[in-house]
């Protein structure tokens, strides 16, 4: 038996002894068998601390005693001996050279793992704590001691040493190291301290006074490498001595290194690889085919001493980590600049350190460190770091638009933000002259500032798919109209849908993209003529602006820079509220945007506005939407006119006569054109498109069949509608 109980099982025969000769009598013996006699009690009293060394299969080897005596430390090791056929007795001295690795258990069960080389028991159990990715080893005997340990078991393995801040602890250093390279070990580099660290500082007193493993991480990463990677030749012929030596080149020591950083290999949903490495304190995630993440490896070979690999090496190595996060990878969901986890939203700053907002029910707050998957293109832009304390009116200056406008421009903003869609589409109007790329830009840069803030509007599903990936918020500038693909591919990405792209290289793989994006749209003309995208658009009319009103792009934007901060602090709080009142936030009557309405209703007072005021704001939306929608639908506005007409306002009979009387109530060029139906069935096709916008206007139309097909139209409600409408100020 051991005496440490939670000891890794072994075979229960009992251990062959390891009997080392000695220049004496005695001999060490190692493994501890199960009938050793009880371990004597030092003089010096009970120990302070304890350290069992212990081998490979995790057999007791001895141990080192640490005595605390008057403000002085001492190490005493204990160790079985046996003289002659005598029983074996314990002696206070240490093991024969070459002497036993603190750690070998560890090591043993994480051969691929890095190293790290601590001076002292407690510095190695220290760093191993704070370096989870790595295994640490020490040495017994002291800092004079390295070259007396048996080194072997590190041949092949990354190594780091961590000496102590003092010159004993720099000569441990270049002991250990040159130890190291003579056994083979793949490379080894010294942990550089700084100089304000006090003398003599060591793993344990990192963790003493704090420090994450994160930090740690960076002191290994950058290690100056002044015992230089391994590369064993024979002094003669320039060959390599062993196969220790072959093993570290080309693609294998670039394996090597990046295990020796901790980085996790991932994947999405569609099977794209990613990569978390450790940067300056930070996580950072990059694609694994991206040039990021190439850049990356280049820098850590360089780091470790290495020549940095040609472009078919690194091709290698990024296709074998891209087999490890698709095969053996955890499945994460990126966020793009938004996103949710466990309940909490989280908001990307986008600056250098990586910082988010973590937004709950309690209020939000800034995280300098977390272990989220997000997720940056090279177009992203720093948010600025929000504020508290500003009010939602600050951002109404800067908004050409109405009242009930602004409330459904901060909705738009406050989804967008959200982490979560369905989103619904803004689409801002107005003639020349009104600000559009200007609000489209502020908006914008509210939630997810870019390089490239506007685009024009793309004519391909396929550049749809793409731009959705490098940006979290979709904004077009100046579009002229929209086509019914591209209305259908905006309607699928505001819900969430994949979107085809042709895979890269590649003439017959289709490759699917799940987008689901906040989307901006400017125009002169009204872009949402098709109900579908319609219904899911927030249509926002700018009026002009005076020349005596207007100010130049640099002084608005110093103006919107200082308030932007406290904007966004204000969105921020309303994200909280929502988080804490949805559950309770009851609709009277939902359209088709009601998760929209939902969510930004229950954000309401957080905007100090009253309860149903954002609801009445965007029913009058969508009343004004309906009219312009018949307004500009040829067959529509004919309907209207002709059932409003009809003494009793129903009408019935054949799908062919109604088209027949629909069509004397237009032009001539009307009737000739692509935009007018030429038969019942074309009729029936035009009017399905616009029977919902019709039905809230209170126009009902039913589909019957008798021995032969008839319509019955129905207005009867349209009056009431009409009159509420007008009554609530909504028309």
């Amino acid at each position: 038996m051991t005496d440490d109980p939670f000891a890794p099982i072994v075979d229960r025969k009992k251990p062959r002894l390891r009997v080392v000769a000695n220049a004496s009598d005695l001999t060490n013996v190692a493994p501890i068998p199960a009938d050793a006699p009880t371990p004597p009690q030092h003089p010096l009293g009970a120990p302070t601390a304890t350290w069992i060394y212990r081998d490979a299969e995790g057999r007791d080897l001895g141990r080192t005693h640490r005595f605390d005596r008057d403000g002085q430390k001492e190490f005493r090791p204990l160790t079985l001996w046996r003289k002659g056929a005598a029983a074996p007795t314990w002696r206070w001295q240490s093991w024969p050279e070459p002497r036993p690795l603190y750690g070998l258990d560890r090591l043993a069960k994480r051969p691929e793992a890095p190293v790290v080389v601590a001076e002292g028991e407690k510095s190695a159990d220290a760093a191993q704590r704070l370096l989870p990715g790595h295994v640490a080893v020490t040495s017994p005997g002291g800092s004079k001691a390295a070259a007396k340990a048996d080194w072997s078991q590190l041949a092949g393995r990354h190594v780091a040493i961590w000496p102590d801040a003092d010159d004993p602890g720099d000569k441990y250093a270049q002991a250990v190291a040159a130890a190291l390279k003579s056994v083979g070990a793949a490379s080894v580099v010294i942990v550089s301290l700084s100089a304000a660290v006090v003398k003599g500082w060591d793993a344990a007193d990192a963790e003493a006074e704090g420090w994450t493993p994160a930090r740690v991480a960076d002191l290994v990463r950058a290690a100056s490498a002044r015992g230089e990677t391994t590369r064993k030749q024979d002094a003669a012929g320039g060959k390599p001595r062993d196969k220790a030596a072959k093993a570290v080149r080309g693609v294998e020591a670039i394996i090597g290194l990046v295990q020796s950083e901790g980085v996790e290999f991932w994947r999405d949903a569609e099977q794209n690889a990613y990569a978390t490495v450790r940067v300056r304190g930070h996580r950072e995630n990059y694609p694994i085919e991206g040039r990021a993440f190439l850049e990356w490896i280049v820098r850590v070979v360089f780091d470790a001493g290495l020549t940095p690999p040609n472009t078919n090496t690194l091709k290698e190595a990024v296709v074998l980590f891209g087999a490890w996060a698709r095969f053996d990878g955890v499945e994460k969901a990126p966020i793009r600049r938004s996103g949710r986890r466990a309940g909490k939203i989280y908001v990307d700053l986008g600056d250098a350190r990586w910082r988010v907002v973590e937004v709950d029910l309690g209020g939000w707050r800034i995280l300098d460190d977390h272990d989220l998957p997000i997720v940056r293109s090279k177009l992203m832009l720093p948010l600025g770091e929000p504020e508290a304390g500003g009010s939602i009116g600050d951002l109404y200056r800067f908004l050409n638009m109405s009242g009930p406008a602004m409330k459904l421009v901060v909705g738009w903003a406050l989804m967008a933000l959200a982490g979560k869609g369905p989103y619904p589409i803004l689409m801002l109007n107005g003639e020349e002259g009104s600000a559009k790329t200007t609000q489209t830009k502020l908006v914008k840069g509210l939630i997810d500032p870019s390089v490239a803030p506007v685009r024009a509007l793309p004519r391909e599903e396929r550049v749809l798919a793409v731009t959705s990936r490098h940006s979290h918020v979709l904004a077009f500038d100046n579009a002229s109209g929209i086509d019914a693909d591209m209305s259908d591919a905006l309607c699928r990405i505001s819900t969430g849908a994949g979107l085809s792209s042709r895979a890269m290289y590649s003439n017959e793989d289709e490759h699917t993209i799940f987008a689901k994006n906040p989307v901006i749209l400017n125009g002169i003309p009204n872009l949402a003529s098709r109900p579908d995208l319609a219904s899911r658009a927030l249509l926002v009319k700018l009026p002009p602006i005076s020349e005596t009103a207007r100010m130049t792009e640099e002084e608005f934007e110093a103006e919107w820079s200082r308030v932007a901060p406290f904007v966004l602090g204000v969105l921020l709080d309303a994200l909280s509220c929502a988080l804490r009142k949805l559950p309770e936030t009851k609709l009277e009557r939902s359209g088709r945007m009601a998760d929209f309405e939902q969510f930004v209703e229950a954000s309401a007072s957080a905007f100090e506005w009253e309860a149903g005021e954002f609801s009445e704001a965007l029913r009058g939306l969508r009343a004004e939407t309906d009219a312009i929608l018949v307004g500009e639908n040829e067959v529509a506005a004919a309907i209207v006119a002709f059932i409003v007409e009809q003494p009793s306002r129903r009408w019935r009979g054949a799908p062919s006569l109604l088209l027949d009387l629909l069509s004397q109530r237009v032009t001539e060029a009307m009737r000739r054109s692509r935009y007018w139906p030429m038969n019942a069935t074309a009729l029936g096709k035009r009017f399905d498109r616009v029977a919902s916008v019709l039905r809230r206007q209170g126009i009902d139309v039913e589909h019957g069949h008798s021995g032969s097909r008839f319509w019955t139209i129905d207005a009867t409600r349209y009056a009431d509608l009409a009159a509420a409408n007008e009554a609530s100020g909504d028309t």
